[in-house]
C-alpha cells in the first residue's frame, strides 16, 4: 500500500494537520475495446481516460495508468505467457505485450479487469469464462498484486441470430462475477440495459456495441466511487 504524507499548518498561531496526496499510483488495466476507448468522442472522454485525470488530479500527479487493452480482445488474450489455448479458440492466444504476465511485470499497485462482451459475443461458456478469471486472478493473487474486475456490459448483438443467447451469457456472467468477487467487482451493467438486455439509446454510440461519453461517465464515476485509489493509499 501507498503511505499518506501528512502536513502541519501554522495559521495564527492555530495547528492544522491535513493529509496531503499519497504516492503515485501505477495501476493496469486489462480489457477489450470499452477501456480502449471505443464509443468515447475522444480518449479524455473514456472511463480510463476520465480515471487517469482523476487520480492525476487528485492522489498525485504522477499516477500512471497502463493501458493494456485492445479492441477485439477476449479472456483468452489475457492470459499468461505460455498458455495454451483449446483447440476451438486457438485464434484467441495471449498477447505477451497485453496480457497477465506482462501486467505482473509493470509492477503495478493494482490490476483492473474489463471485459464487457467479447466472450458472449464468441460464445465462450460460462465455464470457459469463469476458468479464465480464475487463472489471471490467481496469478495477480500471487504476487500480491490487488485486483478489481468489472461486470459485463449490455450489447444489442443486432442482427446476431443468437442475440437472445448471447445476452443471457452476458447477465448469467455478471452475476456469476458478482458472486464469485463481492469484494472486487464493480458494477458496469445495472442502469446501462433496457428491458431486452439492449444498451440504452442514451448511452448507446451508436454502434449497438459501446458507450457514448455520458456512458463513459457513467463507467467512472461507478470505478471511482469503487474507491480504490483510497484503499491503495492506505
Amino acid at each position: 500500500m501507498k503511505n499518506l504524507i501528512f502536513c502541519t499548518i501554522f495559521i495564527n498561531g492555530l495547528v492544522f494537520t491535513t493529509s496531503a496526496q499519497c504516492d503515485p499510483l501505477r495501476i493496469v488495466v486489462l480489457g477489450s475495446s470499452t477501456s480502449f476507448g471505443t464509443g468515447a468522442s475522444h480518449q479524455d472522454s473514456s472511463y480510463v481516460g476520465r480515471y487517469s485525470r482523476f487520480l492525476a488530479d487528485s492522489v498525485n500527479k504522477d499516477c500512471v495508468i497502463y493501458n493494456l487493452a485492445l479492441s477485439g480482445y477476449t479472456s483468452y488474450q489475457i492470459q499468461a505467457s505460455g498458455f495454451i489455448p483449446p483447440k476451438k479458440r486457438w485464434k484467441h492466444q495471449p498477447d505477451t505485450l497485453r496480457n497477465i504476465t506482462h501486467a505482473i511485470s509493470l509492477r503495478p499497485d493494482a490490476i483492473l479487469l474489463n471485459f464487457p462482451s467479447n466472450d458472449a459475443g464468441c460464445n465462450f461458456t460460462l465455464q470457459e469464462q469463469k476458468d479464465n478469471f480464475k487463472r489471471v486472478i490467481e496469478l495477480a493473487d500471487s504476487a500480491g498484486i490487488p485486483y478489481w474486475i468489472t461486470t459485463t456490459q449490455p450489447r444489442n448483438f443486432t442482427g446476431d441470430p443468437l442475440a437472445n443467447q448471447k445476452k443471457l451469457l452476458i447477465t448469467e456472467m455478471k452475476t456469476i462475477l458478482m458472486e464469485t468477487y463481492p469484494e472486487n467487482y464493480i458494477d458496469f451493467y445495472e442502469g446501462l440495459q433496457s428491458s431486452n438486455g439492449n444498451i440504452l439509446p442514451q448511452y448507446n454510440s451508436g454502434d449497438d456495441i459501446h458507450l457514448n461519453d455520458l456512458g463513459h461517465q457513467l463507467l467512472f464515476t461507478r470505478l471511482k466511487n469503487k474507491g480504490i485509489h483510497r484503499l491503495l493509499c492506505e
